[in-house]
């Protein structure tokens, strides 16, 4: 995952932006037709949690919209958690599987779900007042203590094993309270994921592979899923008109693709394609087997819009901060080609759905 360094709050609603990403594209004006209510960009400076953060932001977006009740929600909790889980089945695999900071948006589930989640201000991830996350030292330390008992043979963490690893992310990381309160109500990490975040089996995550059965649950093989999850394999033509969906309906989208291409410029605010792509389908096939198309970076879809030559454009939230060069303040505008060859995951919430593709993947009523 992309490591930047930035902080700030940006409005989002129906906004007139003027755009500028490329001679050929004549200075668009981008009018928002569709946007969803978001949260403050966030920073996750130097670290490799763009999957939290990315997966966090569409939860308080969601709890905004149920709700009406604005949160803002720990990254480094799940990210601790997270790197236990990664730590045992790294042993299990006998190394096998991959063990480093970053994750994807169902590790973020199956965090929540299994250990909960707590309020950014009840656990901050910086226990010495640091501005930034810097996990450098955490990384390089945890990989010391996972690969040291690897080669001890070890095939999973005893008591002794964890209360080293537990020791090494308190210090880096700080400790979990046992409980906390909120809103004079006192919690822990598990009831207060209970009571008043969404459901989280209510989440459904995409891809659009032409190689794999369509409307079905696929692995996704690649050395990111290290706990061999599957997701729903839609046809590119549903895979955008579930955003566009979602989006009619109030609901934002979790977006995973790639941004090391040459277009992908978050300083100027735009993602952009210059090649002309006439068979996205097999293009977008043929890029991720080749590793053109990489899963590097995860960001919040929350609106959708077009310029003054009807061409469209997606709205997304990033996490690296507001401040600095960033032109539309932690946001920025993905082009349409952008968005149907680079984007490569997608969560969302199976509220947001059509009612024709919720009867193909067999959801029940």
């Amino acid at each position: 995952m992309k490591l930047f360094f930035l902080f700030l709050i940006f409005s989002l609603n129906s906004f007139l932006l003027f755009a500028q990403p490329a001679a050929e594209l004549s200075s668009p004006l981008i009018h928002l037709t569709d946007s969803v209510r978001c949260t403050a960009v966030k920073d996750q400076s130097s670290s490799p949690t763009c999957w939290v953060f990315g997966a966090n932001s569409l939860f308080e977006s969601d709890i905004l919209k149920k709700s009406g009740r604005q949160f803002n929600l720990s990254e480094m909790f799940i990210a601790r958690y997270a790197y236990i889980d990664k730590a045992k089945q790294f042993l299990a695999s006998q190394g096998k599987t991959y063990c480093e900071g970053g994750g994807q948006f169902h590790d973020v589930i199956r965090i929540v779900d299994k250990y909960g989640i707590v309020p950014e201000e009840d656990y901050t991830g910086r226990p010495n007042g640091e501005k930034n996350h810097t996990h450098a030292g955490l990384d390089t330390a945890m990989k010391k203590i996972i690969h040291g008992l690897l080669k001890q043979g070890k095939t999973g963490l005893n008591e002794n094993d964890l209360r080293q690893v537990n020791d090494t992310l308190d210090h880096y990381l700080g400790k979990v309270p046992a409980s906390f309160w909120h809103n004079m109500k006192p919690y822990t990490a598990r009831t207060f994921a209970k009571e008043l975040m969404p459901s989280i089996t209510d989440y459904v995550e995409v891809m659009s592979f032409a190689d794999l059965p369509y409307y079905k649950k696929c692995l996704l093989d690649d050395k990111f899923n290290w706990a061999g999850d599957s997701l729903y394999n839609i046809p590119l033509e549903d895979f955008q008109m579930l955003v566009d969906s979602a989006l009619t309906k109030g609901w934002s989208v979790g977006w995973e693709g790639d941004v090391t291409e040459t277009g992908f410029n978050f300083w100027s605010g735009y993602a952009i394609i210059n090649d002309s792509i006439k068979q996205y389908t097999e293009q977008r096939l043929q890029s991720f087997k080749n590793g053109t198309t990489e899963r590097d970076h995860m960001l919040h879809l929350v609106a959708v819009g077009r310029d003054d030559h009807n061409r469209k454009w997606y709205y997304l939230k990033n996490s690296w901060g507001s401040e600095w060069f960033s032109k539309f303040h932690g946001f920025l505008f993905m082009q349409e080609d952008y968005f149907r060859l680079k984007t490569v995951v997608m969560m969302v919430n199976k509220a947001a759905l059509s009612e024709s593709l919720k009867e193909k993947l067999g959801f029940t009523p």
